[in-house]
C-alpha cells in the first residue's frame, strides 16, 4: 500500500511533468526534439541554392502580340529585366530584402521555394490552452517566385518588351487544433496555407496571396494577418471561416518578423481599440461554466510586441469554438506553395501555457538579440 508521503510526491512528479511539458522554448532549430514534421516541412541552415526550377507558358494576346511568359525562383539580383520598354504587373513587390546566402541560423523551413508543397510542423504532446498561453516566434520569408513575360510583335518579328514581377505565395499559419490526426495533421496546398483540411483548429494565418478567383471572395490583394477556423468542424481557409476582419501588414518583404498570439480567459479592455468581430464569431461570445469564461485573442507583428499593442485582437470562448479534451491541443505552423511560391521559415519558437510569462522574458530577449 501506498503511504500518503509516497502519493504526494508522485502527485508533485507529475505536476512538474505537465508543466515541463506545457512550456517550451526553441531558441534556434539545431535541436528539434519535441516537434513532429509533416509533408515538405524541414529544416534549413540557409537557402543553400535558388531552385533552377523553371516553368514556360505561349500564349497569343488578343492584341495581335505574341507572349512567353517563363517563372522561375528570384535570387535577389536584377528584379525588373528590360529590353524595350518596360511594362509594370501588378502584385510585384518593390521592396524587399535578398535572399540569404550565408550566416543565417538553423530554421523551421515550412515549404521550400517550389511550386505545389504544404508543410506542417507541431509540438507532439498536446498543452493547456483553455485557460490562457502567450507565445512567440519569428519568420522570414524569402525567394519569391518571378514571373518574366517576353511581348514578340509577329508582324516584325521581333521583341517589343520584356517585363518581370516578383511575388511569392501563399503563406503560412500558427495553429491549434485537436484533429484526429494529432500531431501528424495537414492540410492542403495553394490556398490552403497547410491548414485548410485540418478539422477542430483555429489558425492564425500571415497570408501572402491573393485568391479573389479561386475563394469567390474579398480576399486582401496585400499581405495580411487574419484569424480562421470552422469551429469542430473541418477548417477550410477561406472568408466562409475568417472569424473578426483582416488587417494588412509587410510579410513577405524578406525581413526577420517578430510575432506573438496571445490567448486570456477574459476580455482584455486595453485591447479594444485592435479588437474586431463579425457574424461568425456569434456563437463563441459568451461564458462556459466557471473557469471556462469569455476570453481574448491577440495577435502581435515587430514593434507592436515591444509595446504590447495587438494588431489584431477578437473576443473568444477557445472552449466553445474547439473541442479539445483536458483542455489541451496541439500548437505548431502550417504552410503551402501554390503556382508562385517562396521559403516559409521560422528561426525560433516559445511557449507559455501561463498568461503571466514575465519570468521568461530573459530568454525571449536573449533571443531577440541573438545571443542565447
Amino acid at each position: 500500500m501506498i503511504s500518503k508521503v509516497k502519493a504526494l510526491r508522485i502527485l508533485l512528479c507529475l505536476v512538474l511533468v505537465q508543466t515541463i511539458i506545457g512550456d517550451f522554448i526553441y531558441p534556434d532549430f539545431n535541436h528539434t526534439l519535441g516537434l513532429v514534421f509533416n509533408g515538405n516541412a524541414s529544416t534549413s541552415a540557409c537557402d543553400d541554392s535558388i531552385s533552377p526550377l523553371k516553368i514556360d507558358a505561349s500564349f497569343n494576346n488578343r492584341g495581335g502580340y505574341e507572349s512567353t511568359q517563363n517563372t522561375k525562383t528570384n535570387d535577389g539580383q536584377d528584379v525588373n529585366e528590360l529590353t524595350h520598354q518596360f511594362q509594370s504587373q501588378f502584385g510585384h513587390r518593390d521592396e524587399f530584402e535578398s535572399n540569404p546566402h550565408a550566416g543565417c541560423p538553423r530554421r523551421l523551413r515550412l515549404t521550400s521555394s517550389l511550386p505545389s508543397q504544404a508543410g506542417s510542423v507541431f509540438y507532439e504532446k498536446r498543452v493547456p490552452v483553455i485557460k490562457g498561453f502567450d507565445t512567440t516566434f519569428s519568420f522570414q520569408i524569402t525567394a519569391h517566385s518571378k514571373v518574366c513575360t517576353t511581348h514578340l510583335e509577329p508582324m516584325a518579328s521581333q521583341k517589343h518588351h520584356k517585363s518581370c514581377a516578383v511575388h511569392g505565395g501563399d503563406g503560412f499559419a500558427f495553429v491549434i487544433h485537436s484533429d484526429k490526426s494529432g500531431a501528424h495533421a495537414i492540410g492542403g496546398d495553394g490556398q490552403y496555407l497547410g491548414y485548410g483540411g485540418i478539422g477542430n483548429s483555429l489558425a492564425v494565418e500571415f497570408d501572402t496571396w491573393t485568391n479573389v478567383e479561386t475563394q469567390g471572395s474579398n480576399d486582401l490583394f496585400e499581405d495580411h494577418i487574419s484569424i480562421h477556423s470552422a469551429s469542430r468542424g473541418v477548417n477550410s481557409a477561406d472568408a466562409s471561416t475568417m472569424i473578426g476582419n483582416w488587417r494588412p501588414v509587410d510579410l513577405a518583404d524578406g525581413k526577420v518578423h517578430r510575432a506573438r498570439v496571445q490567448y486570456l480567459p477574459y476580455v482584455e479592455e486595453k485591447y479594444l481599440g485592435s479588437m474586431t468581430a463579425n457574424d461568425i464569431l456569434l456563437p463563441y461570445l459568451k461564458d462556459n461554466g466557471e473557469g471556462r469564461r469569455l476570453g481574448t485573442l491577440a495577435v502581435f507583428i515587430d514593434d507592436g510586441v515591444k509595446t504590447s499593442k495587438p494588431i489584431l485582437a477578437i473576443p473568444l470562448n477557445l472552449s466553445i469554438l474547439l473541442d479539445l479534451p483536458q483542455s489541451l491541443a496541439h500548437v505548431g505552423f502550417t504552410a503551402s506553395t501554390g503556382a508562385k511560391w517562396e521559403n516559409h521559415d521560422i528561426l525560433d519558437f516559445h511557449w507559455c501555457d501561463s498568461i503571466d510569462c514575465q519570468g521568461d522574458q530573459d530568454e525571449t530577449e536573449r533571443m531577440e538579440r541573438g545571443t542565447y
